[in-house]
């Protein structure tokens, strides 16, 4: 499930799941896009304790939170020369606040948590872009590997940490930018309804032809990023997925079937009431009932 923002309390998680007949004991939820670095490394959902999140991760050690991070937070992003904030990191200077980060979740309770790092950089819409160059490429890398140490010397700390494409990019290579087996635990993809050469929908072009996305430029298609997952040795996540065009059971149909038959850590349609995503319920009854009995 995903809670974008504001409170989280045992209600809102039985309504939806009076919905869907799941329970929920994942939740997920981002820090994106932090302003400045003492937003970035102190996440709103914990600094902010009437908003519930360390309550309800108290209530249940099943209980576990997956955050979303950019590698950077928007006063030092720069879309025409990502070089300027990734050779800092690479070079350590933005590794304290990632230990501060730490430290901070596990202040909260949250040392458990699951961290998306640089969620969706391969998409020019990321503050943490990743670039073009091989030059920028690298130095992405090397910036997440060293947030990504800084946070697991902490004491106390347990993350699991998520590298997260999306799937509907350019041609950016996935092993020109992957941080490698040692900085990664869990492989995402996020993959939403429409396929991102066509514009269609499943039910308008098939599950087959959406899976392996029909534009060859596409390095980060579904089957892509899932092949990918299996050939490092990692579990796949489908960190965002959901539907935008119409009440279309066979997406959802075809979503079930990667989780059922792969090794799928978590998957989470984002119902977050945003950009033109469908809620789940009584908008789009023919896939709440596909999800419902998939996932319930």
């Amino acid at each position: 499930m995903n809670n974008p923002e504001g409170l989280l309390t045992d209600t809102q998680l039985a309504a939806i799941s009076a919905i869907t007949g799941v329970t929920y004991n994942c939740v997920e939820t981002y820090e994106t896009p932090a302003p400045q670095w003492g937003d970035w490394d102190n996440p709103w959902p914990f600094r902010i304790t009437s908003d519930g999140w360390d309550v309800w991760l108290k209530e249940s050690p099943e209980h576990q939170v997956i955050l979303g991070m950019d590698l950077i937070p928007a006063a030092v992003s720069n879309k025409n020369d990502p070089l300027t904030w990734e050779q800092p990191c690479d070079e350590g200077q933005y590794s304290g606040y990632a230990t501060t980060l730490a430290q901070n979740l596990v202040g909260y309770g949250a040392a458990d948590t699951v961290i998306r790092l640089g969620v969706e950089a391969n998409g020019e819409w990321a503050l943490d872009d990743v670039g073009q160059t091989t030059e920028e490429e690298l130095s992405w890398v090397r910036c997440f590997d060293k947030e990504v140490t800084a946070m697991r010397s902490v004491p106390g700390s347990h993350f699991l940490f998520v590298w997260n494409p999306n799937t509907c990019t350019n041609d950016l290579g996935l092993t020109n930018w992957y941080p490698g087996n040692s900085y990664v635990d869990i492989i995402g993809a996020d993959a939403y309804d429409t396929d991102c050469n066509t514009l269609k929908s499943v039910a308008q072009e098939s599950w087959s032809n959406y899976y392996i996305d029909s534009d060859p430029s596409n390095g980060a298609s579904l089957s892509a990023v899932e092949a990918f997952s299996v050939a490092h040795g990692k579990p796949l996540a489908i960190p965002e997925w959901g539907l935008t065009i119409s009440d279309d059971p066979a997406y959802v149909e075809g979503i079930a079937s990667v989780v059922s038959t792969d090794e799928v850590a978590f998957q989470s349609y984002f119902d977050c009431g945003c950009d033109s995503i469908l809620p789940l319920g009584t908008l789009i009854p023919n896939a709440t009932a596909v999800y419902r009995n998939a996932f319930g």
